[in-house]
């Protein structure tokens, strides 16, 4: 009789049958009699015991279920199975213990219940695991990994104002939005719709997978924290090509500006939640106090400018950052065209536009940082414009005298773009013939008045710089003599 071929098939599937039933049972056996929180479990039961002090307490703790315990918040969509493990997080007696048995810092469950709050709004990680791993969710496909303990100031904000909290209870946090503000990041970064626009808007960042973020380059850990934080350290090592300047930051304000990034997040937390320093937060944004020239100043416009009192060379950007506190400058200057400056920005160049359609600073804010770049020297009245003379003869003048700085086609190198059209519909006929008169001290620009220029060399150069001019631009922009 033939052998049947269907003979080594059957025993195969066989095998691989009983294989099968035997990881399912150890799977069961390590999931409901040897699993972690069991021991764990079981070795907060025996400290229990040792730390009775009368036999009623040593039954009770003897009798403490071995069971799978969880908090369920669905306010905040949350099932966290911390405490299956963190037994002691409410227990004063376990403030000498190591962790999972601890008693959690600072006491802070006595104004945070976990009952209300749950685990998972201020620490993130897997709320429904059983094992440190899976709850720590790095390697998982979870969005929201556990937060290290040194980032967990981080979710504070969510429910609170920092600034306002006891003194030391959210330090990072408070330091790093105290960078944020000094390092100028809202000059290229706009965070509650103001800012500039070279950088990604922040207003999301805390909340941002890690999905999100390029890591092509990054190492060690790929979390969102570990990014940031390098970033922080070679921002074009992370990104390449990133024209971010090195903050030049100590590690603990790394960790500080880390932290306050990580707070970035637009969560809709139910009102219950928010405490009344957070309300009263938000009131504030809602209704600001009188903007301080010297504070926006600071906030979007040193990280370029400096002081603003003197022109340099900015080497990353490789282009002439003009001196726009410069006394010289801001003297020849009306309000208005300094305004103008502001709210419009220079097209073509890293200057932004400031006004609220792309900055969003709103008119008494733009009028406060016009203020402030006053306050380096009053406006002056300018003597009159010569009239706009010979173009042939002020393009041979510009291409001798002015060229090498301002660009043959009046582009800017290492001195402002004359051809750019805000300058052009800013600026008026007296200020160029004025700048070109008495120069800019403190900047490479000289005076020509000084060095033999008379009116009318000047009033040629004035009709051939207006050649880029848009037309009627100065009269139908600021209503002034063109």
């Amino acid at each position: 009789m033939p052998a049947d071929p269907s003979r080594s098939f059957k025993w195969a599937t066989i095998i691989c049958s009983v294989v099968s039933i035997v990881f399912l049972i150890a799977a069961a056996v390590r999931e409901n009699i040897s699993a972690d929180w069991r021991a764990r479990q079981a070795a907060f039961r025996e400290i229990l015991t040792r730390k009775a002090k009368d036999a009623a307490a040593r039954t009770a703790a003897r009798n403490l279920p071995i069971e799978i315990r969880q908090v369920v918040v669905p306010a905040l969509h949350a099932v966290d199975r911390c405490v299956t493990c963190h037994l002691g997080i409410d227990d004063p007696r376990m403030a000498d213990q190591a962790n999972p048995h601890r008693t959690h810092p600072k006491r802070l469950l006595t104004i945070h219940r976990v009952e209300k709050f749950g685990c998972t709004v201020c620490h993130q990680g897997q709320g429904a695991a059983l094992n440190f791993e899976e709850a720590k969710a790095e390697d998982y496909f979870w969005d929201y990994p556990l937060l290290p303990a040194k980032f967990t100031e981080a979710t504070c904000a969510s429910c609170h104002n920092p600034r306002a909290l006891p003194a030391g209870s959210a330090g990072r946090l408070v330091l790093g939005a105290q960078l944020y503000e000094q390092k100028g990041c809202g000059g290229c970064h706009k965070l509650n719709g103001k800012g500039g626009q070279l950088g990604l808007p922040l207003d999301n960042v805390g909340l941002k997978t890690k999905h999100q973020f390029v890591r092509t380059n990054l190492k060690g850990s790929q979390t969102n924290w570990n990014w940031l934080a390098e970033h922080f350290r070679d921002p074009a090592g992370i990104i390449p090509g990133s024209l971010m300047p090195v903050p030049a930051l100590s590690r603990p304000q790394v960790e500080a500006l880390t932290v306050f990034m990580l707070s970035l997040r637009q969560r809709d937390l139910p009102a219950e939640y928010l405490a009344p320093d957070k309300i009263d937060e938000q009131y504030a944004r809602l209704h600001p106090a009188p903007p301080d020239g010297a504070a926006l100043y600071r906030r979007y416009c040193a990280a370029c400018h400096d002081t603003g009192l003197f022109s340099r060379w900015d080497k990353l950007f490789q282009r002439f950052v003009p001196g726009i506190r410069n006394a010289a400058f801001v003297r020849a200057a009306d309000d208005e065209s300094l305004a103008v400056n502001v709210r419009e920005g220079r097209p073509g160049t890293p200057m932004p536009g400031w006004g609220p359609k792309a900055g969003g600073l709103s008119e008494a804010e733009l009028a406060a940082l016009v203020a402030y770049m006053r306050s380096s020297a009053p406006a002056m009245a300018l003597p009159a414009a010569p009239a706009r003379g010979d173009a042939a003869r002020g393009a041979t003048l510009f291409a001798q005298n002015c060229a090498g700085c301002h660009g043959v086609a009046g582009q800017g190198l290492i001195a402002p773009a004359l051809a750019n059209p805000v300058f052009q519909r800013a600026a008026t006929d007296a200020f160029i013939a004025q700048t070109i008169r008495a120069g800019r001290e403190n900047t490479p620009m000289p005076a020509f008045g000084r060095a033999g220029f008379g009116e009318a060399e000047i009033g040629d150069l004035l009709a051939y710089i207006r050649k880029w001019q848009p037309a009627g631009a100065a009269a139908v922009a600021l209503g002034r003599q063109p």
